[in-house]
């Protein structure tokens, strides 16, 4: 039966987990756009949907790793009874929804409430990385970014990238 210092202290290797899976995510999403939009250059009309619906995307794959880390560990720990209800709690929980009707046993519960704090502010990072890359790319910010100011601007005619 863990006290409250091991499970701070398997939450913090959750967390520390997750938020490097989301960095490494990040980096990589800024990446592929950075790909996209140097090769296939003049398809403006439709890399104003499929920008931001491939970062939307990322980012929902992103999350999806971290809540399935949480789930598995619920599962394997013997926390929950089956995966889809570790799942279930742990969607949950990250998402902030509140309620499950599955419950984590009282000897794991800091675990959970630090689940729904982790996914509180990694959801607040994915949407100021999506915002952040959209006002950059529709040409509405100054200063330096890797990816090219205004790529997917209307009215725009698009070349190479400049350096």
């Amino acid at each position: 039966m863990p006290g409250l210092f091991h499970q701070l202290w398997i939450a913090t290797l959750i967390v520390s987990a997750t938020v490097l899976i989301h960095l490494l995510g990040l980096d990589a999403l800024q990446s592929i756009v950075r790909w996209h939009l140097s090769r296939f250059i003049g398809w403006l009309a439709l890399d104003r949907l499929l920008v931001p619906l491939g970062i939307v995307m990322g980012l929902f794959v992103l999350h999806g790793i971290e809540i399935w880390l949480y789930a598995v560990i619920y599962w394997h720990g013997h926390m929950l009874g089956s995966l889809e209800e570790a799942l279930y709690f742990s969607t949950s929980a990250y998402s902030t929804v509140g309620e499950t009707g599955a419950l984590l046993p009282v000897n794991w519960r800091i675990v959970g409430v630090l689940e729904s704090i982790n996914g509180m502010l990694l959801i607040g990072w994915s949407t100021a990385f999506l915002f952040q890359i959209l006002n950059h790319l529709m040409g509405e910010e100054e200063g330096r970014h890797s990816l090219p100011k205004g790529a997917i601007a209307r009215g725009r005619r698009r070349g190479p990238p400049k350096a």
